[in-house]
């Protein structure tokens, strides 16, 4: 009897110990909720890419030395004047209630019966000591900067107004970029987290430092012109709407949060106030949020969270679409002009037309230009000089093609997408042989055999789509760009999509082929990964591209000259 009373007392205090056990086991989690979540095991190694890439990023930045100087420039034997401070000027008329820039106007510009004739121009220009600016927009005797005027509105007025100094071009780079770098980031670590199932941390961490460093954000900050702007403004803002938009739900077709589907149609929205061709990433919203759509809990009225979720995708587009119609409106007396046809540059163009013959030759060249090897530092030139040293002087000679310097095209920089052409094939094989299997199944003439999970089916499907999609909005922005220059800038635009594609395809092979026990699959890999690496690195030591070091700061070329050189 004593013992069974021994028990009886000892049995609350057994279970106040469980309760007290169970009570810190679920403190845990709790616990570990209040780490930062930049800080978390999953997100600290991409963070550290960040931190490193944004301090690379200011030192590029302070290399070239940057000014927003302006200087006379000599072309076709006509002179025009280069005004660097272009979103300085944007910013000013924002902050004075106006759309037109309030600069100087030769008054022979003005009466000039098509002012957008640029031999007739630069004769003025020449005769007249007075020349007219050189890519600005030109309207009705004013002129207008036909860039995306989002970053006069969130960067460079803001500025103006606290400090009353202009914001430097240069900074306004390097502010963008590190944004850029974190949203690329975002979206690399976003893709991973729902559909790249069984790949390991490190792996995506050196992808997501190839995508960072073949982006294009180095080449941008290292011009920092306005033309880079718009650029970096857009890279900023599409991949992490892209992101939210992948975080907002998942394959099971359920619910989305109405919230991360509002903020990322947001940020890709206004896309359109910076450069609009990246509207185009709109269409990644429809991949991710497929079986949302399938199951009718988007673009439906069957409930009210589906009404809901169906505004939070679309109003801001239609919001952000209408505010630029109002201000192309205003500008250019039509909604869907936002004035690159009125800008003062190399051509007319308001009477400019390519063939798709030429359309599709310029693409070309951004996407596949080969690379141009030399023997002596930095190893590479530009593949577009048409001197006599040059082998591939051929592909722009005798050709309508606007070229800049550059030491090859997106493919020749990033070798990795040379293997999204077997990863396409193998998962176009592997549809058909799980289909054919499913059959076998179905008609009772194969026993099922052992297949991965539904989830990781659907998103190894769902990322191969999304990396197949992405190789597709490459070609198409190509195919934009290409008629307007073959150069590094215009390259930016496309080359995240391509790498990302490329990895998006890339990974659920590589994980199907290391669950099989084979590794040379994930070797080959990193050993292409790192040397696009090395090729990005030789590509801004390069001589004779925009903004070289040679040129803009000799010290430091000398100083890696003799590195490579010992």
């Amino acid at each position: 009897m004593h013992s069974t009373a021994n028990d009886h007392k000892s049995a609350p205090t057994f279970a106040s110990d469980n309760a007290a056990t169970t009570t810190v086991e679920r403190a845990k989690p709790h616990t570990r909720h209040r780490i930062p979540r930049i800080l978390r095991p999953d997100w600290l190694p991409f963070a550290i890419v960040w931190a490193v890439a944004s301090v690379i990023i200011v030192l590029l930045t302070v290399s070239t030395h940057p000014t927003d100087s302006t200087y006379a420039l000599q072309y076709s034997g006509g002179t025009f004047l280069v005004d660097r401070a272009q979103y300085q000027r944007l910013a000013d008329a924002f902050l004075n209630g106006r759309t037109w820039l309030d600069v100087h106007v030769p008054d022979w510009l003005a009466a000039m019966d098509n002012p957008y004739d640029v031999q007739a121009r630069g004769a003025q220009g020449t005769a007249s000591g007075d020349p007219s600016l050189w890519d600005w927009a030109f309207y009705h005797g004013r002129y207008y900067c036909y860039f995306g005027p989002l970053p006069a509105i969130v960067l460079f007025a803001p500025f103006k107004a606290l400090t009353g100094t202009d914001l430097s071009t240069a900074a306004a780079c390097a502010i963008l970029a590190i944004a850029a770098c974190a949203s690329l980031i975002f979206l690399v670590q976003t893709l991973w987290k729902r559909f790249w199932k069984g790949t390991p941390r490190w792996f995506v961490v050196l992808a997501c430092t190839a995508i960072v460093a073949a982006s294009g954000l180095s080449y941008l900050v290292l011009v920092p012109w306005f033309y880079s702007i718009p650029i970096l403004a857009s890279l900023a803002l599409a991949p992490a709407g892209i992101a939210l938009w992948a975080r907002s739900a998942d394959d099971s077709g359920s619910a989305p949060r109405t919230g991360m589907v509002a903020a990322g149609s947001l940020l890709v929205a206004l896309t359109m106030t910076c450069r609009p061709t990246f509207i185009l990433t709109a269409v990644f919203g429809l991949i991710l949020l497929w079986p949302q759509i399938r199951s009718r809990e988007m673009l439906a009225v069957r409930s009210r969270h589906a009404i809901q979720a169906s505004l939070a995708a679309i109003a801001p587009f239609l919001v952000i679409g209408g505010v630029m119609m109002w201000y192309n409106t205003i500008r250019f007396d039509n909604p869907f002009n936002f004035g690159a046809a009125y800008n003062l540059t190399g051509f007319d163009m308001t009477q400019r037309h390519v063939s798709l013959q030429a359309r599709l030759f310029s693409a070309s060249l951004l996407l596949f230009a080969p690379m141009r090897f030399t023997r002596s530092f930095p190893f590479t030139a530009n593949v577009f000089a048409t001197d006599g040293t040059n082998p591939w002087a051929f592909l722009i000679r005798n050709r309508n093609v606007i070229a800049e310097p550059t030491v090859g095209g997106i493919v020749a920089l990033s070798p990795i997408c040379l293997l999204a052409i077997p990863a396409v094939i193998w998962f176009i094989v592997s549809l058909v042989s799980r289909k054919r299997v499913n059959d076998a199944v179905v008609t009772g003439t194969s026993r099922a055999p052992e297949m991965p999970h539904v989830s990781q089916i659907s998103g190894a499907s769902r990322s191969c789509a999304f990396g197949i999609t992405c190789l597709l909005l490459a070609g198409v922005l190509a195919c934009i760009d290409g008629p307007f220059g073959v150069n590094a800038r215009y390259m930016c635009d496309m080359a995240w999509l391509a790498l990302i594609g490329t990895m998006c395809l890339l990974a659920p092979m590589e994980s199907a082929s290391r669950d099989k026990g084979h590794r040379w699959l994930t070797i080959t890999i990193v050993i292409v990964l790192v040397l696009g690496l090395v090729l990005q690195a030789l590509w801004l030591m390069t001589t004779g591209r925009l903004e070289a070091w040679n040129v803009s700061n000799p010290a430091l070329y000398a100083w890696l000259q003799g590195v490579f050189t010992r």
